[in-house]
């Protein structure tokens, strides 16, 4: 649809209303959509803005809006704990549609955690980090990929997150994931997502309170 309006676009900017004029375009699409300040003629980019449309409906459902459909989606699909990943992508024709813009959306955005129940342990972004991509030697040990936050947050023992046993560089990184987990709150509120270009999500200060409070007793610290 995006294509055939488009063409009738393109076909009124450099033709007028005849219909079987040939006139070749002055200036390439890509050009013509951007905006007036980058050179282009400031014409909407509506691929652009149906994808950010879009976004608009992972947003509220990562947030936990209330609102119907939010509800149903949260409760149909993701009531047992599983948050929607790239291995799962579960639901109707119009959610998995939704769920192509995963990787769009976790590109914008990141989570200030409070249950932690909204936000992959590994794959998201929270406290600046993405544990994938900051502890490569414990992410070669994981046993399951897709977990949420809220389940590592809680984890009793080592062992319920990675393959033991670990290397010493290994052991060295899982000290300060443990860091990195007991600064976070515990707390039943939803967690907050916001786009990276937001305020900061705690003041250094607290954070390092919070942590030199609760460092020894979180569990992984005793392997």
């Amino acid at each position: 649809m995006i294509k055939q309006v488009d063409s009738f676009r393109k076909h009124s900017l450099w033709r007028g209303a005849d219909i079987n004029d040939k006139t070749p375009p002055k200036a390439a699409w890509e050009l013509v959509c951007l905006p007036k300040q980058e050179g282009g003629l400031g014409v909407l980019n509506l691929q652009m803005q149906n994808e950010a449309l879009l976004l608009k409906n992972l947003h509220k459902f990562f947030k936990r809006h209330d609102i119907p459909w939010v509800n149903l989606v949260w409760e149909r699909h993701y009531s047992n704990g599983a948050l929607p990943a790239p291995s799962r992508k579960v639901g109707s024709f119009w959610w998995k549609d939704i769920l192509k813009l995963m990787d769009s959306y976790k590109g914008l955005a990141m989570v200030q955690v409070y249950d932690g129940k909204s936000c992959l342990f590994w794959e998201d972004m929270w406290l600046n980090k993405v544990p994938r991509i900051h502890y490569p030697q414990l992410f070669s040990l994981v046993k399951t990929i897709d977990i949420y936050l809220h389940f590592a947050h809680h984890a009793s023992e080592v062992d319920e997150l990675l393959h033991l046993p670990l290397s010493m560089l290994a052991a060295a990184k899982l000290l300060e994931l443990a860091q990195d987990l007991v600064s976070l709150p515990s707390s039943e509120d939803k967690d907050v997502w916001t786009y990276i270009w937001g305020s900061p999500f705690y003041s250094s200060s607290k954070a390092y309170q919070h942590l030199t409070e609760h460092m020894p007793t979180h569990p992984l610290f005793r392997h």
